[in-house]
């Protein structure tokens, strides 16, 4: 790893904090990284995300690692933060003040186990979801601590209760790719992060390898937090 690109990386050059502080200027934002390992359901979830809030006390840059692969969406949160480093050096730009990697182990435990620990010494926050992305949406409509293989063994049981709730006609099937998803969802949403807390007290989460787990209630309470101005 290249000197400056450890965890200490996110703590030099000029960030929105600091250039706030020496010009005393009160409408400074964050500015925030958020590299994603789907380029489908979780760019397109995030991306509505932060269309919805609106907010105007951070600037938000949303990037898919193509590749389908946790230990691929670090290093590319890696390389970003290089190149953010190189240029908020020279005065180009800003240093992103927090890097968020959203990612699941589904079918690539090897890879996951790897991404973690390397997040974690570049100071990012991993946004986490075991088996897939989608038990986040499966929390939507209900609890549970049962475990699944993988994303084909979790959909079907996502398929269901999305045509409980309507969201899905029956026989329709869930479409990873739907950029209306996230509308699809929202009225939910608090449900979901009520089950998610749920699960974090009764079923831990302690070496990010917990079946079933998510951590997108956190990303998402984050960023609404931020729409608070808290």
């Amino acid at each position: 790893m290249p000197k400056g690109n450890s965890h200490n990386s996110l703590k030099r050059g000029k960030s929105t904090q600091d250039l706030q502080r020496r010009s005393g200027n009160k409408n400074s934002r964050n500015y925030i990284l958020i590299v994603v390992e789907g380029e489908e359901t979780e760019y397109n979830y995030v991306c509505a995300l932060k269309h919805e809030l609106e907010l105007s006390t951070v600037d938000i840059k949303v990037v898919p690692a193509y590749g389908g692969d946790p230990l691929v969406t670090v290093n590319e949160a890696e390389k970003l933060c290089q190149e953010n480093e190189r240029n908020s050096n020279r005065g180009n730009t800003v240093r992103f003040d927090k890097v968020f990697c959203i990612f699941d182990d589904d079918n690539k435990p090897k890879k996951y186990q790897e991404a973690l620990p390397k997040a974690q010494k570049n100071g990012f926050e991993t946004i986490t979801s075991i088996p897939c992305f989608e038990f986040w949406f499966l929390l939507h409509y209900c609890y549970t601590t049962s475990p699944f293989a993988n994303y084909k063994e979790l959909c079907p049981k996502l398929e269901t209760e999305m045509i409980k709730a309507g969201v899905l006609k029956k026989g329709e099937l869930y479409n990873k790719s739907d950029k209306e998803l996230y509308k699809k969802l929202k009225s939910q949403q608090d449900n979901a992060i009520k089950h998610a807390v749920r699960l974090e007290k009764n079923h831990p989460n302690e070496d990010g390898c917990t079946n079933p787990s998510t951590k997108v209630h956190i990303f998402v309470q984050e960023l609404q937090k931020q729409k608070q101005f808290k």
